[in-house]
């Protein structure tokens, strides 16, 4: 299979019936991320259809390594699941159908890099239910911090109160995220 015609591919789907998901140059930043911190158990808080999850998992094809993925639509995840056989990745996803609110505080690992862009104005509600589920020396990844600044306003003035040191890094035209590394 040819990893990047695939995902070019399933790109192009998602954009041509408007169904939401990170930019190409988004996808390749985070798996360079993924690469240079050779990170080996990754959470992710919703991705629409895993356009994400499925770069993620061809970054880390060569390594042992693990996807926790949460959805809340069964529809998406549906479609995530017939995306994951497609690219020949779902052996090492867990994908979890369930509220992140809820499921967060009950699962057990420890991630050693986490990646959020679901409910804006939750970002800081997620934030603060993975802090205790990352190993030492983690990434945290904030999507969208740019475009939906004003519904993000919690996270910011958490951010600032908890005196937690971030990065704004401008990726798209008109959006960016938020890195938290420890």
């Amino acid at each position: 299979m040819n990893q990047e015609k695939y995902l070019k591919n399933l790109k192009e789907y998602w954009l041509k019936n408007d169904i939401p998901n990170i930019s190409i140059t988004n996808a390749k930043f985070l798996r360079d991320l993924i690469k240079i911190k050779n990170a080996k158990n990754i959470l992710e808080i919703w991705t629409a259809n895993w356009f994400s999850t499925i770069n993620f998992a061809f970054e880390l094809k060569n390594t042992w390594w693990k996807i926790t993925t949460i959805e809340f639509s069964p529809n998406s995840q549906s479609d995530a699941l017939k995306n994951f056989k497609e690219a020949w990745v779902e052996n090492l996803i867990i994908p979890l159908l369930w509220n992140a609110l809820d499921i967060i505080p009950a699962l057990k690992e420890k991630y050693d890099f986490v990646f959020i862009d679901w409910m804006k104005k939750r970002s800081k509600d997620f934030l603060e239910l993975v802090w205790d589920k990352t190993e030492k020396n983690w990434i945290i990844i904030i999507d969208d911090v740019i475009k939906f600044k004003e519904k993000m306003i919690s996270l910011y003035d958490y951010l600032k109160e908890e005196n937690i040191t971030y990065n704004v890094i401008p990726i798209d035209p008109d959006d960016g995220i938020i890195m938290i590394i420890r």
